[in-house]
């Protein structure tokens, strides 16, 4: 029987014999009914008014946020609670404003019924509503001077139907895709995390299990160690991927058609990174979870052996989340090159367009020659340790007991 053989004949054993267990099947109705749950619940049973604060310097100021929270609550119910609430906050200069702006002690800032004044430039849902209620607002109020003075052209109407009549000045220009992709970087530095702690920890537990029922000396006399640990992570892993994309198609879809909420465009390339990330990252973290299940006696210890990757993984995230914010400093640039973390790390840079083409070029590089070194040193470990049931093996004996 070829290697390739070898290892499928475990991974559809794994695939089909994990894949019909109750608790497989649970879970993953239990994650999908949350998922739907967290999207769809807070839009029927949350309270649904949108506040807003409004900075105004100048005058012409209120007319202006009186007629946005009007035509925001114009189809209201009249028991309902307001779609709309806006309260608003004077300043005596532009300068405060602009503090007030940035310190979020406002949403967005009027200036003398001509202006607005935002912190940045478009994001992630796109302009605040709070200025596109205000736009529609003064574009209503300056209909209602024409229809008072008389004698405007009809075309003069049009022009203002059809335009912001506000000119709008950001605090902080947005590149074109950088705040969408930092959020689709966040998302996947958050899920790559939990994938990697919940389905690694299945791996560990299906080696483990099979250690301690003996089952694994029936196996191994019919292949060699490293193709029965190939074909458990491929088996494992599938199942825990199935799932994985599974929940996220339907947090999708629940998105698309029950949340109160838009959903951006999702930029190609940074998709594609995040993808590729996520099966480097688990790819690696699964090896090793797998070497660890070797050493493990008893299902009972499977935690602590689990406690190493699950410290690596902890790292990663935390090194993602400062990168976030800080997406050319030096901790991003030395994550980007340690295997452990680059997962974490490189989608992020790439969703900011905050890194060069080398590094993320070289990244790859080391985490490619880092997987193919990890799949050598956990199947020698694998082979040392899988045989001896009953106790915990350490390291060294499982190294020198392997096969060499």
């Amino acid at each position: 029987m070829s290697s390739f053989s070898s290892v499928w004949l475990v991974a559809s054993r794994e695939i089909k014999e994990r894949g019909r267990s109750k608790p497989y099947l649970i879970t993953s109705a239990i994650t999908g009914l949350v998922v739907l749950g967290l999207i769809i619940v807070p839009g029927l049973v949350g309270d649904n008014t949108s506040e807003y604060n409004i900075g105004s310097v100048g005058d012409g100021n209120v007319e202006i946020v009186e007629t946005a929270e009007i035509l925001g609550n114009i189809n209201d119910e009249p028991d309902a609670s307001p779609s709309v609430a806006m309260t608003v906050v004077d300043y005596d200069s532009e300068g405060d404003a602009e503090s007030g702006l940035e310190n979020g002690d406002v949403d967005v800032v009027l200036i003398d019924g001509t202006q607005i004044l935002v912190e940045r430039e478009g994001g992630f849902l796109g302009d605040s509503g709070a200025v596109q209620l205000m736009q529609q607002a003064a574009g209503a109020i300056a209909l209602e001077q024409i229809a008072s003075e008389n004698g405007e052209a009809a075309q003069d109407v049009i022009d203002i139907i059809s335009s912001d009549p506000l000119e709008v000045t950001a605090l902080v220009a947005s590149e074109e895709d950088s705040d969408t992709g930092s959020v689709i970087a966040y998302f996947g530095l958050l899920l790559l995390y939990l994938a990697i702690i919940l389905y690694g920890t299945w791996i560990l537990t299906g080696v483990t299990e099979e250690k301690a029922n003996r089952v694994v000396e029936v196996m191994i006399s019919a292949m060699r160690p490293w193709q029965l640990l190939a074909g458990k992570i491929v088996g494992i892993g599938s199942l825990a991927m199935a799932q994985f994309l599974g929940t996220l198609v339907l947090a999708y879809v629940g998105a698309r058609f029950f949340a109160t909420f838009d959903l951006p465009p999702i930029p190609i390339d940074g998709l594609l990174s995040l993808a590729l990330w996520f099966v480097l990252g688990f790819l690696l973290y699964a090896v090793l979870f797998g070497a660890a299940g070797s050493l493990v006696g008893r299902i009972e210890d499977a935690q602590s052996a689990a406690m190493p990757m699950t410290m690596f993984s902890i790292i990663g995230f935390f090194a993602g989340s400062v990168v976030l914010g800080d997406p050319d400093g030096t901790v991003a640039v030395i994550t980007t090159l340690i295997p452990f973390t680059a997962p974490f790390v490189v989608p992020i840079r790439v969703g900011l367009n905050a890194i060069p083409i080398w590094q993320f070029a070289l990244s790859i590089v080391i985490m490619v020659i880092t997987i193919y070194v990890a799949i050598r040193l956990a199947g020698r470990i694998y082979e040392g340790g899988i045989l001896r049931s009953g106790q915990r093996t350490k390291l060294r004996e499982a190294w020198l007991a392997a096969r060499t």
